[in-house]
């Protein structure tokens, strides 16, 4: 009969997987300009230096642990190693022409080692365990950097990122976000599920060619009156999960097409009466706040009387046939 411990080696060892070889298991070509391998097995980067051409490298969802043997890809301008157990950036310096870099989901600690990367457009470092934003000086060409769901605390080392469109830091341990620089190409920021309690006064003169605002999941209070005044493209506004009980600033926003504050402390209609002048809007969503328990079966009809325009309340797409029903 087997031991305890000989038990306990046999079941590690079946439970081990079986890895494969990139150009070996997984045939490559000296033509390839694209390889794809999601969930193959892959626990290397090797045999790749006859792929001279190759323009995007795909290895999603397997064990690769190293970034390794990629000097020979001149040409490369993609590549995704996402959902590995990477745990060091490293080996990019002759991937000069690479514009999109997708390490999401590895184990990575720190954002370095990307100085000759100087055409990277697109960054993708999310859910890894980085704890400062570092390492980009001279990623001056970025016009996309995602960092949601790590360990950061603090917005920094990016005013110099005069080119970026969409910054996502969601998911992360920030408490406010005065830091923010004037990134006046930004359209999309997002911030939510982070630590956030305040209104950032500065952040009313920054950034303001916004056209999407995520600030869901926090403890921000009503926002100031006035604190919008500056942001004439908002079209989308996530407030959900905060604190929220008055909607007169946000009444103001007349760009807005999309707006949640579902899950606040809203309370009464009259709330609901200020966001007429939003001709705009397409889709609300504002359920789970004081005002449903008070409605009761009323809710939907009673905001659908005050706001006949809206194409979607909540989950719900509103169409003639269901514009005056109630629950």
């Amino acid at each position: 009969m087997d031991t305890i411990e000989e038990r306990s080696t046999n079941s590690n060892k079946s439970n081990r997987i079986s890895l494969l070889r990139l150009g070996i298991d997984h045939l490559v070509s000296e033509d390839d300009e694209i390889i794809n391998i999601q969930c193959g097995r892959i626990g290397k980067i090797e045999n790749l230096y006859k792929c001279k051409n190759l323009k995007a490298l795909i290895l999603i969802s397997n064990h690769i642990e190293k970034i390794e043997n990629l000097n020979e890809l001149k040409s490369l301008n993609i590549l995704e190693l996402y959902q590995n157990s990477i745990r060091k950036i490293e080996d990019l310096d002759e991937l000069i022409n690479l514009e999109v870099l997708d390490l999401s989901f590895n184990k990575i600690r720190k954002v370095e080692n990307l100085g000759n990367l100087r055409n990277l457009r697109k960054l993708f470092l999310s859910s890894n365990r980085i704890s400062i934003i570092e390492g980009l000086n001279s990623n001056t060409k970025l016009t996309l950097l995602e960092l949601g769901g790590n360990r950061i605390r603090h917005i920094g080392n990016i005013e110099h990122l005069i080119q970026l469109e969409e910054l996502w830091l969601g998911r992360n341990k920030i408490t406010n976000f005065e830091s923010l620089p004037n990134l006046v190409k930004l359209k999309s920021l997002s911030l939510q599920s982070n630590r956030l309690s305040e209104w950032a006064l500065s952040f009313q003169h920054k950034c303001c060619n916004l056209k999407e605002l995520y600030l869901s999941h926090n403890k921000l209070p009503s926002p100031p009156i006035g604190y919008f005044k500056n942001f004439k493209q908002l079209h989308t506004l996530d407030l959900a999960g905060n604190e929220i009980s008055n909607l007169e600033e946000i009444s103001n926003i007349m760009s807005l097409e999309e707006l949640w504050l579902n899950d606040n402390c809203i309370d009464s209609l009259d709330q609901i009466e200020l966001l007429k002048k939003l001709k705009n809007m397409k889709t609300l969503y504002i359920e789970r706040n004081p005002l449903q328990l008070n409605l009761g079966p009323a809710y939907r009809m009673k905001i659908l009387e005050i706001l006949p325009w809206i194409s979607q309340l909540d989950a719900l797409s509103i169409n003639s046939n269901i514009y005056l029903t109630s629950d």
